[in-house]
């Protein structure tokens, strides 16, 4: 594996970040000498029972199979939302408005910084971002990574699953937690094609919820659903 230095400037902060993978020990004494303190992230799939942690997974969690993305959306979520949408779909339900995102063929495989990278580009133009597909959750790993630099850089994040809270919650990957427990809002469930007559704000069909992330982690992954 090559020797890879990513620097990652906050607009709003001035924070500068630097993420680093097979440097040489007097390179990164040098970098935590200019940038001050620094913390271990190994790439490396983590046991079952241990908490997700950013970079602490197989070394594909940094690439997501991505169709688009596109922005000015006011259908995805509250506000207007810059919109990643994910190539990839387990689910497939029958009826699907967007079919051709079914196969992950349809897509590239994307570097998560570079759409960080777009996202930050467009920030005066959006009030948020939403993630959906495809179906995010066949890809846990980089969604978790993606959801974990927006929130870092203060973004509202809103995510779509075909699946419900129960289904996903039987998971025990830390990946699929962490998104769970740190995006602003879930909508979830399968489209229903039959049940698409007044489905309310955000949703494609009656039987999907809108449920809201909690402000205190200490307590309940989610503390309202509609």
């Amino acid at each position: 594996m090559s020797n890879k230095i990513t620097f990652i400037l906050e607009p709003d902060s001035g924070k500068l970040t630097a993420e680093v993978s097979c440097i040489s020990a007097d390179l990164l004494i040098d970098l935590r000498d200019d940038l001050g303190t620094s913390q271990n992230l190994n790439c490396g799939k983590p046991m079952e029972g241990q908490s997700w942690k950013p970079g602490n997974l197989k070394d594909d969690c940094h690439n997501i199979w991505l169709h688009r993305i596109y922005h000015n959306s006011v259908v995805d979520g509250p506000g207007r939302r810059s919109v990643v949408q994910v190539a990839g779909c387990s689910i497939r339900c029958p009826g699907c408005y967007v079919p051709e995102t079914h196969n992950r063929e349809n897509g590239k495989l994307a570097a998560v910084a570079s759409i960080v990278e777009e996202i930050i580009a467009n920030r005066h133009q959006h009030d948020g971002v939403t993630i959906l597909g495809g179906e995010p959750f066949d890809q846990p790993g980089p969604v978790a990574e993606l959801v974990f630099r927006l929130k870092r850089l203060g973004i509202h994040v809103v995510i779509y699953t075909g699946n419900t809270m129960a289904t996903l919650a039987k998971r025990r990957y830390p990946s699929v937690h962490y998104i769970i427990t740190h995006v602003d809002l879930v909508i979830d469930g399968p489209f229903i094609h039959q049940l698409t007559v007044n489905a309310g704000e955000y949703r494609g069909s009656q039987n999907q919820r809108l449920i809201f992330g909690s402000q205190d982690r200490t307590k309940a992954p989610f503390i309202s659903a509609v």
